[in-house]
Order: C-alpha cells, then structure tokens, then sequence
C-alpha cells in the first residue's frame, strides 16, 4: 500500500499530522508513505522511521505553472492508493484531482468535495483531546482502522540522531552552559508581536525565575528578533544571568538544544509544539486572542500546561469577539500581570525541578 498525505504548512499543523502517518505503518506495517510538506517544515519529519519519503516543496515557487505541473507529474506517476489531502488550497486539490489514486480522501470544503472520495468534517470541540488541532487529524485516522484496529498513538514526535543531540551539546557547553543544573529554555519572543506577552513582564518573570531557582537560562528567538532581544535584556536585573547563544538556525537544531534541556516556559510558538514533541515538560503563555482548544494540543496531563487571559477573566471570550482580542493584543496582554503568570507557574516548576535544589 502507497499513501501520499498532503499538509504544507505551519511547521505546528506538519509536525502534529505526522502523527497520521506514524499510525498509518501500524495499521499497514508494510505500507510506503510519502509526506508533502514546504521545505522550511520539513526539519520535523526527518529522520522519522515511519515516512518513507518527504517531498518538500519551495514554497516561493508554488504559484508557478510550470512547477506545479512537475509535482503533478510525478504524483501522478506514483499512483498512490490512498492520498490525504489535509491544506485545502488550490495546489494541494490539484495535485489530488490529477493524481491517480485509488482512494482521495480530505477536510469537507463544499467547493471541491467531489473531488475526495470521503471528506471529514473538522471538529470544533475537542472531544479525546485537548486541542481541535490534534482531534481533527485522529478523525483521519479513524478511517482506517476497520482494515487494522490498532491502538491510536496520539503523540507527536520528532526524531533526533544521537549525533545531533551531541553537537547540540557541545555548542551549549561551549556557550558556559552547565549540565550539573537544570536547563530552562525560554520562549522570550512569539512569533510576532501580537503573540508576545509584554517585555516588561517578561523580563519580571524571568528575573523571578533565576532569583527563586538554580537553573540555566537559554533564550529561545528567531535571529531577526535580536532587536527585541536587546531590549528585553536591557530591562532584567543586572544580577539576572541568561544565555543568549547558542540559537538555533534550524529547526533540527533547535530541536537539538531543545532536547537537551530540562524544560520549555514561555510564549506560544512553533518552539512549544517541538519541545512537545520530545516530551519535555512545557509551560505555555498563550496570546489573549487564542482559543486554548484551538491550539493546546497534549495539555491533559501535568507534562504540559499554560496560562491564559481567560484562566483569570473566564468570560473574556464573551464579553469580546476574538477580532477585537487580536487587534488590541498588546492592551489585553498588559491584563496578564506577572503575578497571575507566576501564581500557575509555581506548581509546574515545583514538580518538574523538584529534584534540584532551590536557591531559596
């Protein structure tokens, strides 16, 4: 059995469909799956015994005709039996309806359901799970199992060589890093300024955290957000000591450092989704905007958790429309004081370094 599924983007929505593919080989152990993905995303399904091949696709050239049609061609020329269509935008129908797969199956979207053979309409409450995100691809899953009912694995995983972790480690040795303490990596910076909590916060809740526990301090950003970097820095106690190096440039290579930290605190980002991935305990600040069921995939256990607006303001979303949360982020951001952070962050810090000694 050949299978092809299709998701392009956001490194969270590539990372988390994986999970369809690693239960695809236990239903079909002698199966041959192929991933379609943008290239940039393509650093979370490396290495995974579970996909056979990754096509990876330049995402600046996609609106080409000419190199659509080489896609096209070759998806064709595969015949795969089953294609999963998860993007829902014109070159991924494309490449379904000209490929000559025995079973196409996709997210309901009226326009082109004709196209699948069987269509999956996306939940909006997560019913086994704890984020849409995740549930929707079980749904997917489900499918199958009348061939093969086995066990659904929900997790998420990214696979590291021994070599990467290693190097990985060297450079944060190199960097003054010490691993007789905890390592904490912080998630200092969101994507974008409408998914980052306050600097002044930030930097509270960092000096709080090297004032109250023996840790090493690893800020996680993009290296286009040094700027915002210096600024936050320029706002922490002068006694406050963090590493800003070693960054990684690469997905793998943040996965890498990542791996070799104890845990992840900070603002949602791809970066959260990874250390998920490698089962390191996470402590998320979620934008005010954000629906926690959207997006808090894994957060039934005490592994993970988070803070949000509406843990303390339980009607936020009622008294708002999510529009008018995300165009004032920053305004509802400054509601998220740094005491009601450090209030839900206690607990997890508590049983996730109980093992080090404190400072204090």
């Amino acid at each position: 059995m050949k299978a092809l599924i299709i998701q392009y983007k956001n490194i969270g929505d590539v990372l988390v469909s994986s999970v369809i593919a690693n239960n695809l080989k236990k239903i079909y152990p002698h199966s041959k799956i192929d991933f379609l993905c943008y290239k940039r995303y393509m650093g979370v399904l490396q290495k995974n015994p579970n996909i056979d091949r990754i096509i990876a696709l330049d995402s600046n050239r996609v609106r080409s005709l000419f190199f659509l049609y080489k896609y096209i061609k070759l998806i064709k020329s595969e015949k795969y039996d089953i294609l999963i269509n998860l993007s829902q935008n014109l070159s991924s129908f494309l490449f379904t309806i000209f490929s000559k797969s025995q079973k196409k199956y996709g997210f309901s979207q009226n326009l082109f359901n004709k196209i699948y053979d069987k269509t999956f309409t996306k939940v909006t409450v997560p019913v086994t799970q704890t984020c849409n995100l995740l549930e929707n691809r079980l749904v997917v899953i489900e499918e199958f199992l009348k061939d093969n009912p086995v066990p659904i694995d929900p997790q998420a995983k990214i696979y590291l060589t021994e070599q990467e972790i290693k190097e990985a480690k060297e450079k944060m040795i190199n960097s003054g890093i010490r691993f007789t303490r905890p390592i904490i990596m912080l998630g200092v910076l969101g994507s974008n300024v409408k998914n980052t909590w306050t600097l002044g916060n930030m930097a509270k809740f960092i000096d709080f955290i090297w004032v109250n526990y023996r840790a090493d301090l690893l800020f996680n950003y993009l290296p286009s957000q040094y700027k915002q970097i210096n600024e936050l820095l320029s706002l922490l106690n002068a006694n406050t000591k963090v590493f800003v190096q070693p960054v990684g440039k690469t997905v793998r290579e943040y996965a890498s450092f990542m791996q070799n930290c104890t845990l992840f605190m900070g603002n949602d980002s791809r970066a959260v989704l990874i250390a998920k991935a490698l089962q390191k305990p996470t402590f998320t600040i979620y934008p005010p905007y954000v629906h926690r069921k959207d997006v808090a995939c894994y957060e039934n256990t005490s592994l993970h958790q988070s803070v949000h607006l509406q843990d303390f303001l339980p009607n936020l979303f009622d008294d708002f429309y999510q529009s008018e949360l995300k165009k004032d982020s920053s305004k509802f951001y400054l509601m998220l004081s740094n005491d009601f952070v450090i209030l839900k962050v206690k607990p997890f810090i508590k049983e996730h370094l109980s093992i080090f000694k404190k400072v204090k």
